[in-house]
Order: C-alpha cells, then structure tokens, then sequence
C-alpha cells in the first residue's frame, strides 16, 4: 500500500467514516495509482458527520450506567416489546400498544445487586430501606434485620423441618388468629374460618352497591378497638399486638368515609383514614403509623409509578396487589383489598390477583333486596362451603340469626302459587329456602308463521341445572308437553342455589304449576335428581329434617336411598314423617296425586330398539 493510499484512510477515519468505507476509499485509491489526489474520493460533509457504525453505537451505550430506549408497552397488560403491534400478543387487546420514550434500565452496579420482583416488589423495598423497618412477621416469616429485600421470604432463613415448625404445639395453634368481637365479627369469622390472619391477604368482590365498603369499614372498626381476642403463640407473637387500622380510600375523601362511619356508629377510636391513589404513599402512611390492619378500597384504584398502564389496567392491578402482599407478610399485618367485578361477575383485573391473595370473598345480593350473603371462593386458611347472613340497613350490615325466618317469612300460601319449600346446608348451617316456579303454553301462531321458541328463565339457579331437570321431566314424569312451555324460576330471598339436593324442589314446583295443582303447605322437599329421572342421597339429613321441624314442616320428602337409622330417629325426635321416594313419579304421585306420563321410545317385540334409519327392502333380485 502506497503512502497516498494511507493518507486516504487517515483522512477518511478521521472525518467519521466507517472502517468499510475507508477501505474502500484506499481500494480505490491503489487502484488509480499512487499520484491522484486522495482527497477526490471524500464524502459528502453531511455524510462525514453520519454516526459510527452500530458496534460503536453498543459499545457507548454498554459503557452507560443506565441506557435509554424507545419501547412500546401494552396498556391492558403491560406486555412489552422493541416494534409497535396492533394487537397485543399477550392480551389480544387491539390497539393497546403505546410508545414509552425514555424509558431507562436501571444498572446493577449502583444499586449492588438486583432484587428483582417488579415494580411492586421494588417499591415496597424502597419504602422499607427509607424507614427501616426490620419489624419481622408475627407468624416468622423473613425475619431479619438490617436491609428488607424486596422479598418476604428472608435469604438468610435456611430450610427447616416440618416437625420443627410445629413444635408439638397442639392442632390448629400453629397459625395464631385475630378474634373479632360483636355478632358482627362472630358472622364474618364464620366465612373466614375462624378469625383474621396476621399476614393474610383478604380479596372482597361484589357488584356495585352491594355493600364491600360498609362492611369494610365495620371490620376496621372492630379490629380497630383493640379488644380483640387475639391468639398468640409460643414465642410471644400476637396477631393483634399493634393497635389501629388504616382505612385508604382511593374512591371517597375522608369526610366521605367520616360521614359513613358516623352514620353507621362506628368507633372512631383506633381508625385512620387516608384518601390517596398512589401506592407509594399508601405504603409510607404503614411504615409510620405500623397498623394493625389495612384496608385499600379499592385496588383498581390506586397506582404505582414505576408500573405501566393506568390505574385499574392488568399491570397495575398485578403490580399493587404484589406489593400489598409484600408488605403484609414483611410486617405480618392483614391486608383486605376491594376489587371491582366486571358484567360476568368475575374480579376486574388479571387472573392472577385472585391466586396472589389468600382469601377471595364474594359479596352477593340485589340492588332492590336487603338480604346480603358473604360467600368465600377461596380460602387458605378454612373452609370455603361457609356464608354469611346480613341484612343492610341504614346502620350498616346487620347478622341475621336465623336464615331460614329471613327467606320463609313473607311465604305466601295460595293455590296460585307454585312455591316447593327446601332445605340446603351451607357449610355448618342448614336454612330454608322457598322455590317458585310458573309455567305457561305457548299460543299457536299458526301454520303461515313459526312459533317462537320458549322462554327459559331463572334467577338463583343455574341455567343448565333447570334445563337438566326440564328433560327428566319431560321423559319420565309430565311428558313432552312441558318443552313447549315458557319455564320461569325464582328462588326467594335472592339466593343462589347451587346444592344439588334442592332438585326435587325445583322439580316439582315445575310439575305443581304445569299440572295446576298445588303443593302441600306442610311439606318440604329435598334429595337430588339424577338423569334416569332416580332420586340421589344427599348428605347431613338429620339436620335437614330437624331444621324442617323448626320451621313447622310436619312431613319431608327425601331420597329412599339416604334413608337410614340415624335419619328415622332425627324425624321421630322432632315429629316429622318422612315420605321417601326412588323416583321423580314417585314423588309426583306422593305430592301431588299425580300419575305420571312416561315418555320413552317403546321396544321392539324382539327386544332392540327402533333405529331413525331403518333398513331399505331389498329388491327382487337380491
């Protein structure tokens, strides 16, 4: 290479050209020869000026302690990703994708090492290292001192036996417990399983209106007195040994939530309130005031900073449910959130908050009723098959005593009506419900218009269940006649039925109002029907009947194959007689007096079955 020829690429990696640039320029330039100008062949000024190549490009930015790109994150869900979609690959929403510029990765370097755990996990550990909590959980999880990790789990805890963590305490004392006073706090204990659990994460849904903030507030002013009967264990730990409850509402003010709590009488001694949306703040009001318990209402609501999306958006929602978790087993503090439902019934928000939380409690009821049933759909620490009774009033949720009073009270007795009275067992606690049923012919519109298609209706069971027992009645009890009927049922009271043992019920309120013929004011129906139009056992008949005897029911009709020993003397304890039927016409014939019409495909003389294709003749010739 001539000495012009290296002038050439001094000259040209000087003014900013690429390496491949250059070696062509000298390329070209051995190939002129060693006498033409090597300046000839420069590029243009503003080419000169153009940015390296990329591997200069990554080698600054790698150099950088934290680098800055061009993103374009999803609203919903907060998938991210380095090119614009019109549809989101993680939700499949559309046109949820936003550009975020400026978006900066935070280096390990200065903050030593990475923790890891998102945004929620991230704020929590910054709130943590400002006030320096080193307060362990009541229940010794991540228990150390020094600099909280963002997560509970300790790294310091080594793994440690079963046998160990028991300790030989006695059966249940392992897992201590915040004992609420007042009927009130006895009904609620009743859903949760026994108390409120330090540490735990309480999810309450419901439709609007319904009443999750009241009874929120009536939980935090009874965890609020500090009376509660709080069980310890044997290092000392109590669930209740901190004193208030902090109330932050993200939907109301406080003078709102003052307004409320005046209303409905509640203490005002050990409750705070906070009105406030970000998280982070949320977060800082704990780390002072170190509450007994915490309630957000609600967690569509509130946001974090460091978390994409709008408050109420799947990553937030994700996000601040992690953090509140974080914090409630760091501290060992009960966390009860409020989440809002969407028209199916199910939570807003991802899937995932109702596997973050540890309890998820439902709040049911309608706008124009004042019955209230608190339903637990999980629940870690107790049974989930238990509800609570309450009735709303301008004081508040009130417990009712006696259910089966509640829903029997206004029963109407009418040869009208067609009303079936049951008994379902809900969790440890049997109580009667009456089912009504009406049926109407469909007119004949004629040959020169179709017929419209029945009506199906029912409010309180499942619509599969009355179209199940609509055919086993149609083949085996009423006939056919009865599909061409408009079916409409309604469990009274607004509950929802989703014992199988209430069958019997629904069915022959079906057949009374098909029939016209009312039934027996003194009986009571319970047993569940299987697809052979055969009555099923069900479980805990003696508490059934003797609840049936409370109510001032003199006869019971129940499956023959439950009937036993132990049920026979329940019934001669409380002087009831026990119908027993195999059957769906059994029972028909026992109500009502009925004969039944069995509808089924009659069997050939030679015993098969007649088939929709029969068998062509053959022809002569064959």
């Amino acid at each position: 290479m001539t000495m012009s020829t290296m002038s050439t690429v001094s000259l040209n990696a000087t003014g900013g050209r690429s390496s491949v640039a250059a070696l062509q320029a000298a390329r070209r330039g051995s190939l002129l020869g060693p006498g033409f100008p090597p300046n000839c062949f420069r590029a243009p000024e503003s080419s000169s000026r153009r940015a390296p190549c990329s591997l200069v490009t990554r080698a600054a930015s790698g150099s950088a302690k934290s680098k800055k790109a061009q993103a374009y994150v999803c609203t919903e869900c907060g998938y991210d990703a380095n090119q614009w979609y019109g549809q989101c690959p993680g939700c499949k929403a559309w046109d949820s994708m936003k550009v975020m510029r400026g978006v900066s990765e935070p280096s390990t370097a200065s903050s030593g090492k990475s923790s890891g755990g998102g945004a929620g996990a991230r704020a929590v550990a910054r709130i943590a290292e400002s006030s320096a909590i080193e307060e362990a959980s009541s229940i010794g999880i991540g228990r150390k001192s020094g600099r909280v990790k963002s997560g509970w789990v300790a790294e310091a805890n080594p793994p440690r036996a079963l046998r160990d963590v028991l300790g030989g305490k006695a059966k249940g004392s392992t897992m201590p417990r915040m004992r609420l006073s007042q009927e009130l706090g006895k009904e609620i204990e009743r859903v949760l399983g026994g108390g409120v659990v330090p540490g735990g994460m309480t999810l309450v849904g419901g439709d609007p209106g319904v009443g999750k903030s009241t009874i929120l507030l009536q939980l935090a002013g009874l965890l609020g007195k500090g009376d509660s009967n709080s069980e310890t264990d044997e290092d000392g730990a109590a669930g209740g040994a901190a004193v208030g409850v902090l109330y932050a509402s993200g939907e109301e003010s406080v003078e709102q939530v003052a307004g409320r709590a005046e209303r409905m009488g509640i203490d005002p001694d050990g409750v705070f309130l906070y009105s406030a949306t970000r998280l982070e703040n949320i977060l800082e009001a704990v780390s002072r005031l170190k509450p007994a318990a915490l309630v957000v209402d609600s967690i569509q609501t509130v946001f974090l900073e460091d978390a994409t999306g709008s408050p109420g958006s799947v990553s937030q929602v994700r996000e601040c449910a992690t953090a509140l978790l974080h914090a409630a087993k760091t501290t060992g503090m009960p966390v009860f959130i409020v989440g809002h439902v969407t028209k199916s019934g199910d939570i807003a928000g991802p899937r995932v908050l109702e596997h973050i939380v540890d309890v998820v409690l439902y709040l049911e009821g309608d706008a124009d009723r004042a019955v209230r049933i608190l339903r637990g759909h999980k629940n870690r620490y107790g049974s989930t098959d238990e509800v609570g009774v309450f009735q709303m009033s301008d004081e508040g949720m009130k417990p009712v005593a006696s259910p089966s009073a509640l829903f029997l009270g206004e029963r109407v007795l009418s040869p009208d009506v067609s009303a079936a009275p049951t008994v379902t067992v809900q969790g440890s606690r049997p109580f009667m419900l009456e089912v009504q049923a009406l049926t109407n012919e469909r007119a004949d519109a004629g040959d020169s218009n179709p017929q419209a298609p029945p009506i199906r209706t029912s409010v309180g069971l499942r619509f599969e269940r009355m179209q199940l027992l609509l055919a086993v009645l149609a083949k085996y009890v009423v006939g056919r006649s009865v599909l061409k009927n408009d079916v409409f049922i309604n469990i009274v009271g607004g509950m929802k039925l989703d014992d199988p043992s209430t069958d019997v019920a629904v069915a022959l309120a079906i057949a009374s109002s098909f029939v016209e013929k009312p039934l027996p004011p003194d009986m009571c129906f319970f047993g569940e029907v299987g697809l052979g139009g055969e009555l099923r056992p069900v479980m805990q008949s003696e508490r059934r009947i003797a609840e049936a005897a409370t109510m001032g029911f003199r006869r019971v009709l129940l499956p023959e194959a439950g009937s036993d020993e132990s049920t026979e003397k329940a019934a001669k304890k409380n002087g009831v007689e026990l119908v027993r039927c195999k059957t769906m016409a059994d029972a028909l014939q026992a109500a009502l007096d009925v004969r039944p019409t069995r509808y089924a495909a009659k069997s050939q003389p030679n015993g098969s079955w007649p088939s929709k294709f029969p068998r062509k003749k053959k022809s002569g010739g064959e």
